[in-house]
């Protein structure tokens, strides 16, 4: 069985399992479960190093977690452009701190057949920073690793990862790993200066933009958004992800928090991060 081997250094996220667990503990304590009743059908998480964002994505995935233990958990990754195809995680199982995670082979081949997918190769951190979250809010859970670009192919993949899912019978949560406005000298890119009040236009107007837009499942405005807004850096995650949630029956989302590095450590350069649920 080919097994993918942890590639992310300790500081993305621990070494351990007990370093894990007790830092995903204290992410979600105190927390509120949902509304007994809810259907949640996947989301958008951050995926900084968790020192930065690990607080929001486990927040997602255990609200997740508390109404559904699907068969399959999707996580959709990024850092693709618009000319690339979808990027499939194409081994046996990935391998994290608190066990090896069991991907899901029998998805492969029928997903290819829906729509044409490159092999993905190790070094990208959009899906393997999730994974020990999923090993601990979804313990019994197979994952689909899969990378989507930023064009309508992204669309296209979250309704094939869907429709495969209903034809096997499986059911799924879909996750979009998107970390938006990338700010400051750190990634050339400063048009409101620095300061307080770059912060803020980050925070009230281009994030925003961007997030409205998830929250409407707005997955082509997604990617107008952040193509022109430079407001995300993997918007084909949140595309795919829409598109997977609705093709199961989402019809609307909520926001469990927003907030940027600058908050965790103040800096010119900062990343803005937000968490989104897809609910019935």
């Amino acid at each position: 069985m080919q097994i993918r081997p942890r590639t992310l250094p300790v500081g993305w996220y621990p070494g351990s399992a007990r370093e894990c667990q007790n830092e995903l503990a204290a992410f979600v304590a105190g927390v509120k479960p949902l509304p007994a009743g809810t259907v949640a059908y996947g989301g958008v998480i951050p995926h900084a190093g968790w020192y930065f964002s690990g607080r929001l994505a486990a927040r997602v995935f255990f609200l997740a977690a508390q109404t559904k233990q699907p068969q399959v958990v999707c996580i959709f990754g990024g850092h693709l452009g618009s000319n690339s195809p979808p990027l499939l995680v194409e081994e046996a199982a990935w391998e994290t701190p608190l066990g090896t995670v069991t991907l899901a082979t029998e998805m492969y081949e029928p997903l290819k057949s829906k729509i044409p997918c490159a092999p993905e190769y190790p070094g990208d951190n959009t899906i393997e920073i999730q994974l020990p979250m999923v090993k601990y809010f979804f313990p019994q859970a197979k994952v689909l690793a899969v990378r989507a670009p930023h064009s309508q192919k992204a669309l296209d993949l979250g309704k094939a990862v869907a429709q495969t899912a209903q034809e096997l019978n499986l059911s799924l949560l879909a996750f979009g790993s998107s970390d938006l406005t990338h700010y400051g000298p750190n990634y050339g890119w400063a048009p409101h200066g620095y300061g307080d009040k770059a912060v803020q236009w980050v925070k009230e107007v281009n994030d925003k933009t961007y997030v409205d837009r998830a929250l409407r499942l707005d997955a082509n405005g997604v990617l107008q958004a952040a193509a022109r807004d430079q407001s995300s850096c993997s918007a084909g995650a949140t595309a795919a992800a829409i598109s997977a949630a609705q093709t199961q029956g989402a019809g609307k989302a909520t926001l469990v928090d927003y907030y940027t590095s600058y908050d965790i450590r103040p800096d010119h350069s900062f990343v803005g991060y937000a968490g989104i649920l897809f609910l019935k």
